[in-house]
């Protein structure tokens, strides 16, 4: 099916009703699928997207994302905050066990958070704590066994929100029995409601119930909230090539699977199926290496931005599932306005004449992108005849995912064709590009000051005159070209029950069971 059949299909898709959701059962094993295997079992260290959707369901931290995208408390009953802002007191849940079975105190807490910070763990998140962009953690202390204390240097607006990104593992609290007498990584023992069961690098991830698993009793709510876990396993097939999903989606091999904008117009009335969908901050940009000799003129990133026809490229891309963003940050956020709307117009002849005004002459720029995820690849190849047509010499360089993402991660590269998995705090919207690490393509310094202030207050009204500001000096200098946020769609079985999306664009299989 080509894609204006896809898209005259997308407007007429009608959303077939659900199984009526049946009283929970117990037992079965769920098949789901994810296009590329997980890096590692090392929560918040080697990860990717992928990766963090099944240490999730492995670890917990203290704290978690709602769906409302506020952080609401997961190991912490509840915690107190000093009027200075700088003391945050953790009271920790008494019985939690860990999947050894031993139960679970502040001591190992403390433990986790020690080696998480050791620069030899290589977290990922390190540096939000360690006082290099503003915020440090002093201390991290315990009073007794279900108590933790955490002393900051400032008051802080992103504290909590941190210790709650997935991409950071949720800061795991870990039993010290993960890693080996040497102190190198063994396998993760969390107190998630699943354990890691089974690996098979290239074919499968097997999860299995923790069956001493200590569930909270408030309702479930994104990553926190009551986990009952009524399947025995979760099985997470590793299937890169999307034929082959959507050909085991329909043979009923699959439980549920992740789609591709074109799949859900061609899944559209299987008896067998129904879609859920959210959309989610996840975001698709070109990113450009302001450093580089080409790119570091400002000129010239805003020449790119403008030969780029944004709208059409997310129109056509996700056949009409997502519109043109022209920044990071989602609507839906409470933090969106007129400057995160605000964008530099499509105008090919423009950036012609900022070219010229720069004095390029056709060196040639390099944009990597990768054929594992559709849309990233899709939307290289229309960049691509859109920079050529402005006269820009761009060369497409297609990478395995792990060589794309080890590029991105290492800094070596001049553009690529990006999906940034979602970041639901305000903040972390634009943490994921601001910052001098190798990965953050926006090294300006005025960026970094303006997201240091925005994080050292907790004011409502400041924070967001201080996020309008990055929003405006984004559209400035360029140095992405917003493409638009992912819509999450996912494929669900009728026998599959209790499956939910939410903008964390992540599946939980907690609290899902399968109709007999």
């Amino acid at each position: 099916m080509n894609r204006l059949m896809l898209l005259a299909a997308a407007a007429t898709l009608a959303a077939v009703p659900a199984m009526a959701a049946d009283a929970p059962q117990r037992g079965g094993t769920i098949t789901t699928v994810l296009s590329a295997d997980i890096r590692s079992t090392n929560p918040g260290v080697d990860r990717d997207g992928a990766t963090d959707i099944v240490h999730q369901h492995i670890v917990e931290g203290l704290v978690g994302f709602r769906e409302d995208l506020e952080v609401g408390p997961m190991l912490a009953e509840r915690w107190d905050v000093s009027p200075d802002g700088r003391t945050y007191t953790f009271h920790l849940r008494r019985g939690v066990r860990f999947q050894n079975g031993a139960v679970m105190t502040s001591a190992e807490v403390k433990w986790s958070w020690d080696r998480l910070m050791d620069p030899a763990t290589k977290w990922r998140c390190r540096d939000v704590y360690t006082g290099d962009n503003g915020l440090k953690v002093q201390s991290v202390t315990m009073p007794d066994p279900d108590t933790v204390v955490y002393a900051l240097n400032r008051a802080d607006a992103g504290f909590l929100y941190n210790l709650a990104r997935m991409d950071c593992g949720g800061t795991p609290v870990l039993h010290p029995s993960s890693v080996k007498q040497d102190g190198s990584w063994d396998k993760p023992v969390g107190t998630g409601p699943f354990i890691l069961s089974d690996w098979r690098p290239g074919q499968y991830i097997e999860l299995t119930r923790f069956d001493g698993y200590t569930p909270r009793d408030d309702a479930m709510s994104g990553y926190v909230g009551r986990k009952e876990v009524y399947v025995d396993k979760v099985r997470f097939a590793i299937m890169p090539d999307a034929a082959a999903k959507l050909t085991a989606l329909q043979a009923g091999a699959l439980d549920t699977a992740p789609l591709e904008s074109q799949d859900r117009i061609q899944l559209q009335g299987n008896p067998n199926l129904t879609v859920e969908s959210a959309v989610t901050p996840g975001w698709e940009a070109l990113i450009l290496q302001s450093e580089d000799p080409v790119l570091q003129d400002k000129r010239v990133r805003q020449a790119i931005v403008m030969a780029l026809d944004r709208a059409a490229i997310a129109e056509a891309v996700t056949f009409g599932g997502s519109k043109f963003s022209a920044t990071p940050v989602p609507a839906f956020s409470p933090y969106h306005s007129q400057a995160q709307t605000d964008a530099l117009p499509y105008d090919p002849e423009r950036a012609k004449a900022l070219l010229a005004e720069a004095g390029y002459k056709g060196q040639r720029i390099v944009m990597t992108a990768n054929k594992r995820y559709a849309e990233m690849y899709d939307c290289a190849v229309l960049m691509q005849d859109m920079l050529r047509s402005a006269g820009l010499n761009v060369d497409l360089e297609v990478l395995e995912w792990t060589a794309q993402l080890d590029a991105y991660t290492t800094g070596k590269f001049q553009t690529q064709s990006f999906s940034y998995s979602p970041r639901l705090d305000p903040l972390g919207q634009w943490e994921r590009i601001i910052g001098p690490q190798p990965r953050k393509i926006w090294k300006d310094p005025r960026a970094i000051d303006l997201l240091a202030r925005a994080n050292a207050t907790t004011d409502r009204a400041q924070m967001q005159s201080v996020l309008d500001q990055i929003g405006r000096l984004f559209t400035e200098e360029a140095p992405a070209a917003s493409l638009y946020l992912h819509a999450s769609d996912y494929a669900v079985a009728r026998r599959v029950q209790g499956f939910k999306v939410w903008p964390a664009d992540a599946p939980r299989y907690w609290n899902v069971w399968l109709a007999k």
